[in-house]
């Protein structure tokens, strides 16, 4: 069994409210970990948890889950949310084998044309380089690394939108939350980020999880059978 850091707030059948102040409320009576029964006869109740993505201060930063080990049972959830005090994203994405692994700056190609235009002024250029038969490069972000997508096994891209809930088959290619910001936080940018990220589990197995943006940033979530 993993041993546990950080703290673990499993919600019954409750909805998710989007309010941080909800959390701090309700911490003290939440504060168990997974539950368990002996009687297998004993239908499973689905829980939901709650996973803190990051934490720190303005002066400080932790780039850790937690937890970062997870142990449920098929049929719980994991809501991953930022517990940063500053707006510095992080990611929660499970990638089947590196050569899945979603970049986040991407290069294409341009016609020779095109001038590129910054929408709020003295704010920077895009990053480009010119061929030797004048064709340009441009670095641009993917979508695919800074949105909830999900790349299935057989290679179909579906984008979840903000804030979604996404049923985990264990097959999949690649599911990203997309940054995630901090509740608390202003959202002081002209894209908007998601807060959570959840996950239902109907497939036992153990799976593992890293940040785009700090690869040495791991979770692991071990799926039980009922």
């Amino acid at each position: 069994m993993f041993s546990f850091s950080g703290f673990l707030l499993p919600f019954i059948n409750k909805t998710i409210n989007l309010s941080f102040a909800d959390f701090a409320s309700n911490s003290t009576s939440l504060f168990n970990s997974t539950t368990s029964t002996s009687n297998s006869t004993i239908p499973h109740k689905p829980e939901n948890f709650f996973i803190k993505v990051g934490q720190g201060n303005s002066s400080v930063s932790y780039n850790q889950y937690y937890p970062s080990n997870i142990e449920i049972v098929k049929g719980d959830s994991i809501t991953w949310y930022n517990g940063m005090d500053v707006p510095l994203p992080h990611t929660v994405t499970f990638i089947q084998g590196l050569d899945n692994m979603e970049k986040i700056g991407i290069p294409f190609y341009v016609q020779n044309t095109t001038k590129f235009v910054s929408v709020i002024e003295n704010t920077g250029e895009p990053l480009r380089e010119i061929t030797k038969n004048g064709t340009q490069i441009v670095m641009l972000l993917n979508s695919r690394a800074m949105n909830p997508t999900i790349i299935t096994n057989d290679s179909k891209v579906l984008h979840l939108g903000l804030n979604p809930t996404y049923t985990f088959q264990g097959n999949e290619k690649f599911v990203n939350s997309g940054p995630l910001l901090s509740l608390d936080e202003k959202q002081n940018f002209d894209y908007s980020f998601s807060n959570f990220f959840t996950i239902v589990f109907n497939k036992p197995g153990l799976y593992e999880y890293s940040c785009l943006f700090h690869p040495w940033m791991v979770g692991k979530v071990l799926v039980k059978p009922n």
